[in-house]
């Protein structure tokens, strides 16, 4: 993703009063045609595009996520995903087919051999790209205080951060020509932290940051893929 893109994203969302306002509100998509007709279905592994090798563990961990909301709200559906770094039913499957999952992105019709496989009707795939993260110290005073210190009177600033975490997806029906959707879904946060005067400076680490946007990617996902009823 550029940085064109990354920044435009973070001010946009930022002119946005801080009172929650969902990334679907924010940013529109097309909507994803009705899945109920599927009862078989392979979460593939989100390969990353550009990989650092810093975020290895992160397409298990967002599948297993992804895998365990629906399992559990779609009982009545046979969910086909890597669970752990020791059980990778999807992922022991494409080393022996020979298949990665980017090569099925990139190429639809390759999703038969793992619907064929698995005696699935439907395949999820995506590419992900790796956490982009921003910061920027707001310059300004955000609050002045009456009381007084050893460095006179009390004022606040603030550190400005958003992370963002992206994938692209595709949705196949191995039995069309064409895939039944695709498009990409976010994973974003932003945060305001305060820090005083005298004090040293205060933010987010990229650890809690990382596991926020990764949960609300998994939301989006679970939410794109089967909408609630409203």
């Amino acid at each position: 993703m550029s940085k064109r893109f990354l920044a435009m994203i973070f001010l946009v969302l930022f002119t946005i009063p801080l009172l929650g306002c969902g990334l679907q509100a924010i940013m529109p998509s097309k909507k994803v045609p009705p899945l109920e007709g599927y009862s078989s279905i392979v979460l593939m592994p989100f390969d990353i595009k550009k990989s650092s090798g810093e975020y290895d563990d992160l397409p298990t961990m967002l599948t297993y996520g992804i895998g365990t909301k629906l399992s559990v709200r779609f009982e009545d559906k046979t969910w086909h995903y890597d669970q752990s770094q020791e059980v990778q039913p999807v992922s022991d499957k494409l080393k022996e087919l020979g298949i990665s999952a980017t090569d099925v992105y990139n190429d639809p019709t390759k999703a038969s051999k793992v619907a064929e496989a698995f005696q699935a009707d439907l395949i999820v795939v995506g590419l992900l790209e790796e956490p982009e993260y921003t910061m920027e110290e707001s310059g300004k005073v955000e609050e002045d205080k009456s009381d007084v210190g050893p460095t006179g009177a009390a004022r606040y600033y603030a550190i400005l951060q958003s992370a963002l975490l992206a994938t692209d997806v595709k949705i196949i029906d191995p039995k069309k020509p064409e895939p039944v959707w695709d498009g990409r879904i976010l994973g974003f946060r932003r945060y305001k932290t305060q820090y005083r005067t005298g004090e040293s400076k205060k933010m987010q680490r990229e650890e809690t940051m990382l596991a926020d946007v990764r949960r609300d990617l998994v939301n989006e996902f679970v939410e794109k893929l089967y909408p609630s009823e409203e």
